[in-house]
């Protein structure tokens, strides 16, 4: 067995130095050691356990990247543990850090503790502790034993150990470890919620954060910081001094700062959640709301869906999404979403694209599924209870947005020519639309330093001269854009076809199997462009020495197409996000990046 299995162990005590639960269906209500009240929480599922899945999961990696990860892991994990036994410390059941205190984090004895499964306390002072910290151990307050303990060749520092039967607490601080050795509440796994507790019981490695006690102590500076954000984006939009950003944008810029702190406010509890499958690398993050609170208010629409038809764009685009938000959040984004401004000063222009806009709104949304290749194709489908009033506002919308006026948040050149039942196919009737872009006048109000990097994106996304057909079937409302009509329609057949959609490539359903059934909203994107991307972001970086940030990136053509996912899930008391990175995903990008970063040409 791979001296690695020894990691986490390894991590949690050298926190601890510097601070009967087996594992349990996901859903059952465990208690947990530590107190209910804990502010802060850290949790493995069972060193040995949790180790062996990393293990495993590195061998998706080329196999010389695998070799260093778990080489580098070995070395490591030999010094901190040299001279010890962890035949004491089970391997499949789970280990806690615990923050009692943040306060007293930066004390002499910082208030947090390391709480160990053992199969009993003599054992573990027998065989875990060295001969040298055995010669050390000596009675401190009630219930509680001190030793001075170093890891890894570190100082030593006096530790405080209580025995819990089935746990041993470790802690630098006396009070804490005393506060194990009295009577006190344990925490129990279903007071979370079904949503925090079933993904916490499920993770590998988890961070709780008991939201209530984090709000009853810092309740008053959170609520003051809300006030701070609400003033300074008020002030920036009063003086112009967003670049980029119109007034309604700035509206839905403070409220989703607003939005966010009052969630924080709201919140019961927060989770972040890592997972290591046979199939890839999940990430979680989950919070639930108190009942009634305005967050559970502003969700109450929200209603998680399968999002089927995204299995059934074509493949070949590299980047798919789909969605269903209540009425209430579409139209708090709207002004992101459907981006269409006059020029400043033309109100008159401009009160006329927000009435087509809300007629669009009115419309009754419903699934929206996406894919696109940047700017040489997409395809957007979107469900309406009233289609035609759908299309023809957003129609509407782009025909009545003037020259130096916004499309997406992209400077108009020339008068957009809108030409109605330019084309009609499979039962739908398209306009045709055709833009100019001014990408230097788009830049132009953004910082110099950001100018570049901003213009490479806009050129990812579009181009100078874009040409888009939207139309209508009287159920749905279709946006295509392509080099050329037969390349725009060819799009949509493949959609309603459906047969051999991109939900049929092994890699899509792997990725899309591993985020939750039902979701608000949902995103993959393919492997190699999305490190492409990341890449052409981080050349366009300033570095001091005016050299590239990152070298060339590796050949990976051929093979199968990887991706990554991404999913959003809103409730009326939780909200959730996944990403999903599979091993598949994993080796292609680090064959991408292997020598990246060795030679910077």
């Amino acid at each position: 067995m791979l001296r690695t299995l020894r990691l986490p162990l390894a991590a949690a005590l050298a926190l601890a130095a510097a601070g009967p639960v087996a594992a349990q269906p996901a859903g059952k209500n465990v208690s947990l050691p530590y107190p209910a009240k804990a502010p802060l929480v850290v949790a493995v599922n069972g060193w040995q356990k949790t180790t062996d899945r990393l293990t495993k999961m590195t061998d998706s990696l080329p196999k010389a990247e695998a070799e260093k990860v778990r080489g580098g892991l070995e070395l490591g994990i030999d010094k901190v543990f040299e001279g010890r036994k962890t035949e004491s410390v089970p391997g499949d059941r789970r280990l806690f850090g615990v923050i009692h205190d943040f306060s007293k984090l930066g004390d002499e004895e910082p208030a947090f503790a390391v709480l160990l499964p053992v199969t009993g306390y003599a054992e573990f002072k027998r065989s875990f502790l060295t001969a040298g910290e055995r010669d050390t151990v000596a009675k401190a307050g009630k219930g509680v034993e001190s030793a001075e303990v170093s890891f890894g060749g570190g100082p030593t520092k006096k530790m405080y150990l209580a025995d819990l039967k089935d746990y041993v607490a470790v802690s630098p601080s006396e009070e804490v470890a005393a506060s194990y050795a009295a009577p006190y509440t344990r925490a129990q796994s279903g007071s979370m919620g079904p949503d925090l507790s079933g993904t916490f019981m499920a993770a590998d490695a988890a961070v709780y954060v008991n939201m209530e006690v984090i709000n009853d102590l810092y309740g008053e500076q959170i609520r003051q910081v809300k006030g701070l954000i609400d003033f300074g984006l008020g002030q920036a939009e009063m003086q112009g001094k967003i670049p980029g950003l119109d007034g309604r944008q700035i509206d839905v810029v403070k409220t989703m700062f607003t939005g966010l702190l009052q969630g924080v406010e709201d919140a019961q509890g927060l989770l972040l959640a890592m997972e290591f499958r046979p199939d890839g690398l999940r990430f979680a993050a989950r919070t639930r709301f108190t009942t009634d609170s305005p967050t559970s208010t502003a969700l109450a629409a929200e209603a998680p869906t399968s999002l089927t038809d995204l299995g059934k764009l074509p493949q070949g685009l590299g980047a798919y999404g789909g969605w269903r938000f209540g009425k209430k959040l579409s139209d708090t984004f709207r002004p992101f979403t459907q981006n269409f401004a006059a020029p400043e000063g033309e109100d008159a222009q401009d009160a006329k694209i927000t009435k087509l806009l809300n007629q669009v709104g009115a419309a009754g949304a419903g699934v929206e599924v996406t894919g696109s290749s940047g700017a040489n194709a997409a395809i957007v489908m979107s469900q309406y209870k009233n289609a035609k009033q759908a299309a023809a506002g957003l129609v509407g919308a782009y025909g009545a947005v003037p020259v130096g006026g916004k499309v997406m948040g992209v400077v108009t050149k020339e008068k957009t020519r809108v030409t109605d039942a330019a084309q009609a196919h499979r039962g739908f009737t398209f306009s045709e639309i055709k833009l100019a872009f001014d990408f230097e006048a788009t830049i132009q109000s953004l910082p110099e330093q950001a100018r570049e990097t901003t213009l490479g994106n806009l050129k990812r996304v579009a181009k100078e001269r874009m040409t888009y057909w939207i139309g209508t079937d009287g159920k749905a409302v279709a946006t295509l854009t392509a080099d050329d009509w037969g390349a725009a329609s060819k799009l949509l057949d493949d959609y309603l076809e459906g047969t051999a959609g991109v939900g049929t490539e092994a890699g899509f359903k792997l990725t899309r199997s591993n985020l939750p059934a039902d979701a608000t909203a949902v995103y993959l994107a393919e492997t190699s462009q999305t490190v492409q991307m990341i890449t052409d972001q981080v050349k366009g970086i300033p570095t001091p020495n005016g050299r590239p940030a990152i070298g060339k990136l590796g050949n990976v053509q051929g093979g199968e197409p990887t991706y990554v996912g991404f999913a959003l899930t809103l409730k009326p008391q939780g909200a959730g996000v996944d990403v999903f990175v599979p091993g598949t995903a994993m080796n292609v990008a680090a064959r991408m990046l292997a020598g990246a970063f060795r030679r910077v040409e």
